[in-house]
């Protein structure tokens, strides 16, 4: 994760964002399926480490979406721009697109489930109260800070005449 929400909490709040008015916060709703975690234990510094990635269908529900009132391409385009905008390595991890299941509730509204394939981090980061225990130390889960350099220092040498 590059952020402190999972993958599908980003991209639920980012649907609904752009869907609002249209769609209220209470007629959607999002869970995860059909996980498989990925061990690994990929040393990140600072103490912290990738435990694993969580590989899992994610499905967003809209139980009444009005699609009379908002165009229904909307919600493709939405989904599309998000997954293309978020610089997540869909394609080195082979994660499929998304698929949609759409059901008419009424005449004004249909039932929309976004099947997504995701895959989060999983990292720990050191915390002597922590409930997991790795390696002998106690770690929480949370993301591992990224120490970015701000400033480098570059000295170039030539050669002399020596």
């Amino acid at each position: 994760m590059s952020q402190t929400k999972t993958q599908l909490q980003q991209v639920t709040e980012f649907l609904l964002a752009g869907l609002t008015p249209f769609v209220k916060a209470n007629q959607i709703d999002a869970w995860q399926e059909n996980g498989q975690l990925i061990i690994s234990s990929e040393d990140l510094g600072d103490g912290g480490y990738r435990i694993a990635k969580w590989k899992h269908n994610a499905v967003i529900a809209f139980e009444k979406f009005p699609h009379k009132k908002v165009n229904p391409y909307n919600l493709l385009a939405m989904l599309a721009a998000f997954l293309h905008d978020s610089g997540w390595p869909r394609d080195q991890f082979g994660l499929s697109d998304p698929t949609l299941d759409i059901d008419p509730n009424s005449a004004d509204s249909v039932l929309v489930l976004v099947e997504i394939e995701l895959l989060d981090d999983v990292d720990l980061i050191p915390d002597a109260s922590g409930p997991v225990l790795f390696m002998g130390n106690r770690y929480r889960v949370a993301l591992v800070p990224v120490n970015v350099a701000e400033t480098v220092d570059v000295q170039v040498q030539t050669g002399g005449d020596a």
